[in-house]
Formats: structure tokens, C-alpha cells, sequence
């Protein structure tokens, strides 16, 4: 019997060995490595602590390879929590991996697996931080962290640019260590028809800045970084014969670029490697790039055709959020509302949606992001940043009316 009992543990398990964890703990509120932090694993009974570089490890780690079909491409789910994650549910969770330091939100992890790279990125407790554009002194338009304190509601602002280009939409990498972002070049008219602007790459504290697109030629907007490990970065290009959505390597220089389809507007990418495509008309896919500028589309299915855009999506891929044009009166940004639904990469579907901006065309509420644990959603509204708390249904304003004028927000925990 005891052979029987340990035989189906390794047909659902699959084989059990020694494998090594680790990764790199990053200070979102401030961009750079953070040392000293305990990492601690639930039911191993392991803790370290991350070095001067952020890093941390564990060796010879009793690891069980979960093969059950239902768990295929699920990414692990973070809970972002002060206290232990002793309520976790999920039972196909192998262990749960923790992130503590004082002063910091604590962050915990579901694993599957013992082996590989679990990186993660934390924040100061008690307070909001995001990276958005915001004006200078001069009126310019820059990169520049926020961190907001939700009891005495001031902030304080780190520019990580000072160029007299302006700078939009910055995006994180999956791990928090680098952005994307584009910077207008030319502009002789309003946006976006003439429009010319490269996209570039830095780090999360805003060294290391470099141009992968050439902002001379043409107009490179809305980038997006892959989920998929190859680092890509992704934008859509106007202004041209060949407009569509394109995509580099992070570390690539101009030229490099190549289109990877040949028609749509490009938004997130999946873990998978797919990418989510929108018609103008308003009808959604998800696309498997070919590397030829060719690509597979599969139509998500939505309760309706309205078109969505500046779309986020959470990191378990289950929590989509999005401006919808609902007012054709006005244009898509003042006949918009803010929305968030349910995604289900396996049909592809969205569905369940709750609209938490209502139509105002008096204000313009644009440019969502979505908090690690999909608690929170982060957007601008007339030159503001408001929070909107999923589970209370309430929004909150998580800017200074001191601050200058902001746009494009979006968390430091993870990539769109």
C-alpha cells in the first residue's frame, strides 16, 4: 500500500529533487536594490536575507514539479499583505515564499516549483508609489517617481529625466528593474499626426538611459514590455507607410526593430508570448507573433464591440483594465469611462466588466495600472492621480494639489 500511495504522489508531483531558488528584491520607491531584507520559505522552514545587491538564495531545495494539466501556465500569484500569508487557499501552491524589512510592505509569494528565479519589487509601507510624466519646473514634461504619504497627503517627486524632449508612458519591465518609455522629438501640430518620438530604456532609477527607435521619422508610441523572458519591448508606430505595431530588443539599438503583425494596435503581452491586438472598429485578439511580421490572431470575446483602450493587465492575467469609448459625441478620451473586467486568457474572453469612472465629458480619466495583488487600480484625471480601491468600490486622490501636473501613471510592482 505504502508503494501505491507514493507511486500516485510522483504521477501528480512528477519527480522530486534538489533545486535552487533565487532572485533580486528591488526598492520600487526608489528604484534600486534593496539589501537586508528577510526571505523566508513557509513549508521549507528556510530564511536568508537579500545582500548588498538585492540578492538572495537558496541550494539543495527539496522541489516537487507539479504536472497536473489544470496548473499549465498559471504564473504564481503574489499576495501583498503586513501580516503572514497563513490564508493562502490555492492548494496546488508547492510553498510560499516571503519579503519582509521594516518600513516596507511585506510581499508573499505562491510557488510551484522550488526551482528557478523569483524576483520582486517592494514599496514603502503606508504610502503610494508609481512612476508617471510629470511637468518641471519649466513646464516640460519628464519621467519622475512619486511617493505619496496616504496620512499627511504630501509627495515627494524624484525626476529620473531632465530633457528638453518631452516623456510619456512609462512602462516597467516584469521585475521592476528597467522602464520604457517615448520621447517626443518633433512636434508640429497636435498629437499624434506629426508627431515624431523614439522609445527609450533606463533603468528603474533612472540611469542607463539609451534610444532603441529613432525618434526622427516617425511616430513610436504606447510601449509595452514582453512577459515572456526574451525582454522585448513592443510600440506602435504612425506616421508612416508601414504603421502598425512593432517591437525590439531592450538592449538593441535603432534599426533593429521589426513588425510583428501586420495590422492592429498593439497593448499587454501575455506570459505565453501572446499579445493582445485591437482594432480601431473596436473588436479584440490575442495574437501569436511568427518574427516575419506575420502573426495568429484569436478573437477575445467581449459583451460588446465599443472600442478599449490604454489597456492594463494584472500579473496572473485574470484582472484586465481599460478607458472604453462609450460617447461617440465626444472624443475618445472625454467620451470615455474607466473600466475593469475579467480575462480569461484560455477562451480568450473578457467579461464581468464594472465600470468605476463614470462618463463625464467635463474631465478626462485616462492610463490605467493595476496593483500586484489587484486590490488597486491607479489612474489620471485632470492632471491628478487617483486610486481606485477594487474590494470598496471607493477612489481615492493619491496626488499633492501641490504636485505640477501628472499623466500616465503607473505602478512600480510590475509590467503592464
Amino acid at each position: 500500500m505504502r508503494a501505491i500511495m507514493l507511486i500516485l504522489l510522483l504521477a501528480v508531483f512528477g519527480t522530486v529533487h534538489a533545486g535552487d531558488l533565487s532572485g533580486h528584491v528591488l526598492d520600487g520607491s526608489h528604484g534600486v536594490a534593496l539589501s537586508g531584507v528577510t526571505v523566508s520559505l513557509r513549508n521549507s522552514g528556510r530564511v536568508t536575507t537579500t545582500d548588498g545587491e538585492g540578492r538572495y538564495h537558496f541550494s539543495d531545495l527539496t522541489t516537487a514539479a507539479v504536472s497536473v494539466d489544470s496548473l499549465q501556465g498559471r504564473p504564481a500569484r503574489d499576495i501583498v499583505s503586513d501580516s503572514d500569508a497563513v490564508a493562502l487557499a490555492d492548494p496546488s501552491a508547492f510553498d510560499v515564499i516571503s519579503f519582509r524589512k521594516d518600513g516596507y510592505t511585506s510581499v508573499c509569494r505562491e510557488l510551484r516549483t522550488h526551482a528557478g528565479v523569483q524576483d520582486i519589487v517592494l514599496t514603502l509601507a503606508g504610502k503610494v508609489t508609481y512612476v508617471c510624466t510629470t511637468a518641471d519646473r519649466q513646464g516640460r514634461w519628464q519621467i519622475a517617481r512619486t511617493v505619496f504619504d496616504l496620512q499627511t497627503r504630501t509627495s515627494e517627486i524624484t525626476y529620473l529625466t531632465d530633457s528638453s524632449q518631452w516623456n510619456f508612458k512609462p512602462n516597467f519591465s516584469p521585475d521592476g528593474s528597467r522602464l520604457t518609455f517615448f520621447r517626443r522629438h518633433v512636434a508640429n501640430g497636435p498629437c499624434c499626426e506629426t508627431w515624431r518620438s523614439s522609445v527609450c530604456v533606463m533603468n528603474a532609477d533612472g540611469s542607463g538611459l539609451h534610444e532603441i527607435i529613432a525618434g526622427q521619422e516617425s511616430f513610436n508610441t504606447e510601449p509595452y514590455w514582453s512577459r515572456d523572458g526574451h525582454n522585448r519591448v513592443s510600440f506602435n508606430r504612425m506616421n508612416v507607410p508601414d504603421a502598425g505595431p512593432w517591437w525590439s530588443e531592450s538592449d538593441a539599438m535603432p534599426g533593429a526593430e521589426r513588425k510583428l503583425a501586420p495590422w492592429g494596435w498593439i497593448n499587454p503581452h501575455l506570459s505565453d508570448g501572446r499579445v493582445f491586438l485591437q482594432q480601431r472598429g473596436g473588436k479584440s485578439f490575442l495574437a501569436v507573433p511568427s518574427g516575419s511580421g506575420e502573426a495568429k490572431t484569436v478573437r477575445i470575446q467581449r459583451p460588446d464591440e465599443l472600442f478599449i483602450h490604454k489597456i492594463a493587465l494584472s500579473r496572473d492575467e485574470t484582472l484586465i483594465a481599460y478607458q472604453k469609448w462609450v460617447d461617440r459625441d465626444h472624443n475618445m478620451y472625454k467620451g470615455g469611462v474607466m473600466a475593469y473586467a475579467r480575462f480569461d486568457a484560455s477562451v480568450p474572453s473578457i467579461s464581468d466588466e464594472v465600470i468605476f469612472d463614470e462618463l463625464n465629458p467635463e474631465t478626462m480619466a485616462w492610463y490605467v495600472s493595476i496593483s500586484t495583488d489587484n486590490r488597486y487600480l491607479l489612474f489620471a484625471k485632470d492632471g491628478a492621480i487617483m486610486q481606485h480601491d477594487v474590494q470598496t468600490g471607493t477612489t481615492l486622490k493619491v496626488s499633492a494639489d501641490s504636485d505640477p501636473y501628472k499623466a500616465y501613471p503607473t505602478y512600480t510592482t510590475f509590467s503592464k
